[in-house]
């Protein structure tokens, strides 16, 4: 900004965007019962992987995508596309043509999820970026339970003409609000050989390596941990603590910088969990810890993305293979976890955290090797 001051109404408008962004997914989650009744014999937990899929296959071209139209046009896109896809949704049609909507749908969601966190990055002042991409990493968190709070026992077509709607409500609003010229940098449209050209440059792919690691733990985790605790009150503690941990990003970017709180943060979060292992009575206290820790981690990928990439476009093609190798560990984590059996849970944290640590270090280094003046 000219004036060195971060936008705060519009960083909440966009921040909004994200809670429609994680209300795509949350608003099938949440309504499957209600689907299985309107599509009898129908596999209906599948309308809901459909924009998993998309972000597995076409996470960067979203980011090329982005880096090529500029971040203001794809998000009013994106925020179009969600209106009419998942608007179309509200009449419960045919179960191919609700699947149909769904994929059309996840282009948006894509659109979205990368073209939000490039531009805020963009617009915050230095000082209060790191706190900004913090807050972001907490919106599939934070829409995904408001979701569950407003939903209750609303029907699926009643749920999915108000999301449509508030997209809608949301392009209108940011279409106004959006300032236009941010940058006068772009790329040509993206091409299938830009995946080698993000995962053979670190600074393009590290921040989204260590993302998709957190996220395959972290939702194996939530979903499983509880259970393997013997502890089924954590179910909604252990996601509002990783979102706790997200939002002292912030603070703690500004002493250490984020590729080391990526890393340091697995190592810590391989600490927790083995302490947990020996806790007795204890672990489900010191797992909540743990949990908060991975948070840290979280938020740290969110603001490397600027840290590592000083221009728009660059950090629309991070933001992107952030998006996709995200969607690959969310899509993983789970059904591995499911396949080795509650016992595993720990086990697979502390090897998932070592690992996490090993590669992110080595991608980070690998990284700041073109920024001397800001080490890993």
């Amino acid at each position: 900004m000219q004036d060195g001051r971060t936008p705060w109404p519009l960083m909440g408008a966009l921040y909004l965007g994200g809670l429609l962004a994680a209300g795509q997914f949350a608003k099938v989650s949440l309504t499957l019962g209600a689907l299985a009744q309107a599509y009898p014999g129908a596999p209906v937990a599948f309308a809901v992987s459909g924009v998993a899929v998309m972000g597995i296959l076409f996470g960067v071209l979203a980011g090329g995508i982005t880096a090529a139209i500029g971040a203001r046009r794809a998000i009013l896109i994106g925020l179009v596309i969600s209106a009419v896809a998942g608007g179309a949704q509200a009449i419960l049609p045919a179960f191919p043509l609700l699947m149909g909507l769904r994929v059309v749908e996840g282009a948006g969601h894509l659109l979205l999820v990368v073209a939000i966190p490039t531009l805020a990055a963009a617009l915050a002042a230095e000082r209060d970026r790191a706190f900004v991409m913090g807050i972001w990493a907490t919106f599939f968190g934070v829409g995904f339970t408001l979701a569950a709070l407003v939903i209750g026992r609303a029907g699926a077509g009643t749920v999915f003409a108000v999301h449509g709607g508030l997209a809608a409500a949301l392009a209108l609003l940011l279409w106004w609000m959006l300032p236009r010229g941010v940058t006068n940098e772009r790329r040509p449209l993206p091409r299938i050989a830009d995946h080698l050209t993000i995962y053979t440059t670190p600074r393009l792919f590290a921040p989204g390596l260590g993302h998709g690691i957190y996220a395959m733990m972290f939702l194996a985790l939530v979903t499983y941990l509880p259970a393997a605790l013997e502890a089924p009150w954590l179910s909604p503690v252990l996601p509002l603590a990783g979102l706790t941990g997200s939002l002292l990003t912030g603070p703690l970017a500004r002493r250490i910088v984020p590729g080391r709180l990526v890393w340091g943060g697995f190592l810590a979060v391989v600490a927790l969990f083995a302490l947990t292992w020996l806790a007795g009575p204890l672990a489900p206290w010191v797992a909540i810890v743990a949990m908060a820790v991975s948070g840290i981690v979280a938020g740290a990928g969110f603001a490397a993305v600027p840290w590592l990439n000083s221009t728009n476009s660059d950090r629309a093609l991070a933001n992107g293979a952030l998006a996709q190798l995200g969607n690959v560990g969310t899509f993983s984590g789970t059904p591995v976890l499911a396949a080795l059996g509650l016992g595993a849970a720990i086990p697979m944290a502390l090897v998932i955290g070592l690992v996490g640590a090993g590669m992110t270090a080595i991608a980070y280094r690998a990284a700041a090797r073109a920024l001397p003046i800001r080490p890993v």
